[in-house]
């Protein structure tokens, strides 16, 4: 299942350690002696008195808070550094060795990140978080109205059982708007809509995100200044940056400034016409043509990344970082890091009649077209379209039914209905007429409606939505008119993709993949993800789905409501019950041997913070099962979180780097090969593929053989099972379906109308569809 790939390139530069350094840390000893809190307060008058000392003693030396490191070791312990005068009493300062650290201890590690961020300002660049820019690259799309300034992203990655360091460098591009914010407020109408905007100052390249905008404000307005003089901000611009205002009526822009030292934010206010909106409007999204040009910059390739790395990483080979570099016993590779990887064979997709198609030389799209591995008879359902889109919704029919009798779906003819209105009054009494009309074993199972309007903004979608998935629970499927305004081939391809995703609406199986792991034994694969939105008055939104079956492709459903930003739930116990419950289904059939989760969007710094919090949870609901159903036999967890959102990048090849094939998996060295791996699990045709990071947060299998290779294997295979797309995502099925039904519920909930939630019916999850995709 799983073999020896090739080798392949990272954007991984180790920082060789010398395995006979050591660091030295080191505390001041005052006598007679001087309070901690005394060190504390006084510690700039004291520092400034000691340093020349220090500099002569150690050469070279870190301080944190009132604790010293030094990769030398002072000839001297006990020597007299300076004397300190406090209210009348002399301290002599000297200096005393407390301890040595070794590559591999926590302590060390923190101190190989002090030292990097030394370096990285020494190189002078534009700093915005973890990305670093020269704002001479600068490259100008005039005819589009926009800049890109490219940079990298860069971070320190440790190995710290390993005792090793690595730094990550990424292709990283900033996109600024050759409007200014002036010329935005002039041509908007509600200054609302700018709210939230990210906006960049062209004086000092600082970023700010707008709070709102302030037309009691303009620049004759004053502030108090830091020495508490007031002054007006047309005076502050030009005293400070010789700038002179053009329009002094404009209003002013209200932003928040956090300061990193004091860890406060505080109120300022900028010039709109001194700063440049960031980021894409949504026209420029929409234009083909802007999007295409600017890939060619925004998408480098695997070699032009590399290239990128390396010049980069050049910069620290300068002479001043490179004595800086020597006296701390360090070494920093001028090449990236090559690893062996492993390759994962995904199998077969199963298809209806037995058949088998090969992953890896299959046309995937085309050979998927066929009968479906578990179909569920449409033997009642509907077509429902305006008057105004007759004409799309015959041609529309008449290719569905090519594709119904090319796929093998088993389904009866479905009943049609014109509708001559747009409210969704009379679309709902449509939709209660037919319910009414087919009652019994001759139930409606699904709606197929024809709506008009642009995409994901179909004037009656939601509404219709909300009702059959709250009130009238009949599995819907919605096309736009739009879409179907396209030659005959195409919308024939359209309904092959519709005839899918109704299959898995009314609780089918539309395909499988051979040789899934974990199906020995009674397993079920949860997939977990939270919703959030910067938007006003929008709350999180959590779902948690949880398969059912032998494939792993029939799930329940299930939603929680959470407050703006939370990432974390107290409320999961309730949630795996109703699921344990739900496996366990009407028959009372057996539990599940093994439970696995995996948990999208959280980092490792968040790790703990899952394991103390929801992994409890998760637990405690296990108990809370066994002892309802009476049943000692245990129940294994396996919990993994899953970042998409990672800096590391991999190359195949050896001039022209491309990129790996799907399947291409890295468990070591950048990863400490127990309980963490990446994985490649698309195919890119443009740019570079993402891979995605795994990290086994918890393992009641871990002494089971080959236990870490099972879990790599399923997770490359689950890629398979969504029922969205006809080929590799890059993440499990059970998380996809997790974010897109939180993104479907919390998009369209707004807290201050309770009735806008869309909170689905029991019997959707009875009957296991999967009514949000």
């Amino acid at each position: 299942m799983i073999e020896r790939g090739q080798t392949v390139y990272t954007n991984f530069y180790q920082i060789q350690i010398n395995p006979n350094s050591h660091i030295y840390r080191y505390q001041l000893s005052f006598q007679p002696f001087l309070s901690p809190e005394q060190q504390i307060s006084k510690w700039r008058d004291i520092f400034k008195i000691a340093k020349s000392g220090l500099q002569e003693n150690l050469k070279v030396f870190i301080t944190n808070n009132q604790i010293l490191y030094s990769p030398v070791r002072a000839q001297t312990m006990g020597l007299l550094l300076g004397v300190y005068e406090e209210e009348g009493t002399s301290h002599s300062i000297s200096i005393e060795e407390k301890a040595v650290l070794k590559p591999g201890e926590p302590e060390y590690t923190g101190l190989i990140g002090r030292f990097f961020k030394m370096l990285l300002k020494q190189q002078k660049l534009l700093q915005i978080g973890r990305k670093y820019f020269n704002t001479k690259n600068l490259i100008n799309f005039d005819q589009f109205g926009l800049k890109v300034l490219p940079g990298v992203t860069c971070s320190l990655i440790k190995q710290e059982e390993q005792g090793k360091y690595y730094i990550n460098i990424d292709s990283s591009f900033k996109m600024l708007r050759s409007t200014t914010m002036y010329e935005e407020l002039r041509n908007s109408r509600d200054f609302s809509q700018l709210e939230g905007a990210i906006v960049m100052t062209v004086y000092n390249y600082k970023f700010y995100k707008v709070n709102k905008v302030s037309r009691e404000m303009n620049p004759k307005s004053e502030f108090e200044n830091l020495k508490g003089e007031k002054m007006s901000y047309m005076q502050y611009y030009q005293d400070k940056y010789k700038i002179a205002i053009k329009d002094v009526t404009q209003p002013l822009i209200e932003v928040l400034e956090k300061s990193r030292k004091k860890q406060e934010e505080k109120i300022i206010y900028l010039i709109p016409e001194l700063c440049v909106m960031t980021g894409l409007s949504n026209e420029m999204r929409n234009n083909f043509q802007t999007m295409k040009q600017l890939s060619t910059v925004t998408k480098p390739r695997g070699v032009d990344r590399v290239r990128q790395a390396d010049q980069f990483i050049q910069c620290f080979h300068n002479k001043e970082s490179e004595e800086l570099i020597k006296k701390w016993n360090i070494q920093l590779e001028p090449k990236c890091l090559q690893i062996q990887s492993s390759k994962i064979k995904p199998g077969n997709i199963m298809m209806g009649n037995n058949t088998a198609i090969n992953i890896e030389t299959g046309n995937l799209d085309r050979d998927t077209q066929t009968a479906m591995l578990r179909g569920v008879g449409l033997e009642n359902w509907g077509i429902l379209y305006s008057d105004r889109d007759s004409r799309q919704a015959e041609d529309f029919m008449s290719c569905l039914r090519e594709s119904i009798e090319y796929c093998k779906f088993q389904c009866k003819a479905p009943r049609t209905f014109v509708l001559h209105s747009n409210r969704i009054e009379d679309w709902i009494k449509q939709v209660d007429q037919i319910v009414q009309q087919s009652q019994g074993p001759q139930k409606v199972t699904l709606l197929l409606l024809i709506l008009n309007g642009p995409k994901k903004n179909a004037p009656l979608y939601t509404d219709i939505k909300r009702y059959l998935i709250n009130d009238c629970p009949i599995a819907s499927q919605v096309i736009l008119s739009s879409t179907l305004n396209q030659p005959k081939g195409k919308v024939k391809t359209i309904c092959n993709k519709l005839l899918v995703q109704i299959c898995a609406k009314v609780g089918g199986t539309p395909w499988g993949v051979s040789e899934l792991p974990f199906t020995d034994q009674p397993t079920m694969i949860c997939g977990m993800d939270v919703y959030h939105s910067t938007g006003k008055a929008k709350k999180s939104m959590l779902s948690f789905v949880s398969t059912e079956d032998e494939f792993f492709s029939k799930y329940m459903t299930q939603s929680i409501e959470m407050e703006t930003g939370v990432e974390f739930s107290f409320s999961l116990c309730p949630v795996l019950v109703k699921s344990l419950q739900s496996f366990c289904g009407d028959r009372n059939g057996p539990l599940p041997s093994r439970i696995i989760i995996f948990r999208d969007g959280v980092s490792n710094s968040q790790a703990k913070t899952v394991i103390e919090t929801e992994v409890a949870q998760f637990r405690q609901a296990i108990e809370q099962v066994k002892t309802e159903k009476n049943s000692d036999k245990p129940i294994k967890l396996i919990v993994l979180s899953v970042n998409k959102k990672v800096g590391a990048k991999f190359y195949a090849g050896e001039r022209n780097l491309d990129n790996p094939p799907q399947g291409t998996l890295i468990d070591t060295e950048i990863s400490n090969g127990k309980d963490d791996y990446y994985l490649i699990s698309q195919r890119t045709t443009q740019g570079t593929v993402q891979p995605t990071h795994y990290h086994v947060l918890v393992n009641d299998l871990c002494d089971e053989p080959n236990i870490l290779k099972k879990l790599q294997a399923l997770s490359y295979k689950l890629c398979y099972m969504y029922y969205n797309f006809s080929g590799a995502i890059k993440i499990p099925a059970p998380i996809q379906y997790a974010h897109v039904c939180s993104n479907f519920i919390g998009d369209r909930f707004d807290p201050r109308k309770p009735q806008s939630l869309i909170k689905p019916n029991p019997i959707l999850n009875q009957r296991r569809s999967l009514f949000f995709i």
